[in-house]
């Protein structure tokens, strides 16, 4: 049975970035049998583009994992394979079809994730030009014979991640991780993976740009640092070890930031949202959707 593949772009105040991904998505060698944008208003896609590249336009409420949740609720049930791509994320032109090779040849892989040649989230981003030269470097040198093999991993990184519609037939994306859903490709990605395995492979590439644009504060983005491994903590989802290290690591990395004044990242207001985090989590008033009220 042929496998039928569907892409979902949550996207937001990037116009440009959604236009270059649907564009790109256009020189896949095989394509996508159904493409959705899942945007929060019209002004998110530029004139005339989601007509030109045949995609399905949903307009609802922002934040990440509703996005995502309004169009799974679209092509859950038509399409063997759902892909999720961040609007900033430019694929191999090889991705989809070697990802259907792969879960066609693996019934036991319910999830894919692809190596990321480079993350501009880590620093100021990255232009679309210089990271579709990185990724047409890469395609360029792709070995003829595709290797099938993949590493077992904990969960996919959700710039670039497919699922096996078989594994994921009941599951949501968690929508009280809510605005940019810090952790939610974690969270899903675990719940999936008691049924089926996820796998990093080097069989497909791509270069997330990390833009700037249509971000939450980072204030916001502090909060949820602290506050959304927390919550998935007392949901069973993640345990201490795993709490400690995201809370550390941020905590550590927003306060290096601050003191050396890092100019590409608001490490100062990140920090601020890790100590009010703390500080709810101690007088027990957390949620993280209250990052909607700040």
């Amino acid at each position: 049975m042929e496998l039928t593949t569907a892409v979902i772009i949550a996207t937001r105040q990037r116009p440009r970035e959604l236009s270059n991904l649907l564009r790109a998505l256009t020189l896949q060698t095989v394509r996508p049998d159904k493409i959705v944008v899942s945007a929060c208003d019209r002004s998110d896609v530029e004139p005339d583009v989601i007509e030109e590249r045949a995609a399905h336009l949903l307009i609802g409420t922002p934040g990440l994992t509703a996005q995502r949740n309004r169009a799974l609720a679209l092509v859950r049930a038509s399409h063997n394979i759902v892909i999720f791509f961040d609007d900033d994320f430019i694929p191999s032109r090889f991705w989809i079809e070697r990802v259907r090779a792969l879960l066609a040849a693996q019934p036991d892989v319910g999830c894919v994730t692809g190596r990321v040649i480079i993350d501009g989230v880590t620093g100021p981003g990255l232009e679309w030009p210089y990271g579709q030269s990185l990724v047409d470097d890469e395609d360029r040198k792709a070995p003829v014979v595709l290797n099938l093999d993949g590493m077992n991993v904990v969960s996919p990184y959700g710039c670039n991640m497919a699922f096996r519609t078989q594994a994921i037939e009941d599951l949501w994306f968690d929508e009280r991780l809510a605005l940019y859903g810090w952790l939610e490709d974690h969270d899903f990605g675990l719940r999936m993976g008691a049924r089926a395995r996820t796998i990093w492979t080097d069989a497909v590439w791509g270069v997330h740009l990390g833009s700037n644009r249509g971000r939450v504060s980072g204030f916001k983005f502090g909060y949820s640092q602290v506050v959304n491994p927390w919550y998935l903590m007392t949901k069973g989802v993640m345990d201490r070890r795993d709490l400690s290290g995201h809370i550390v690591f941020g905590l550590g990395a927003n306060a290096v930031g601050t003191i050396f004044r890092n100019s590409n990242i608001d490490r100062y207001g990140r920090l601020k949202g890790n100590i009010v985090g703390i500080i709810d989590i101690i007088l027990k008033r957390w949620a993280p959707e209250r990052i909607v009220e700040f």
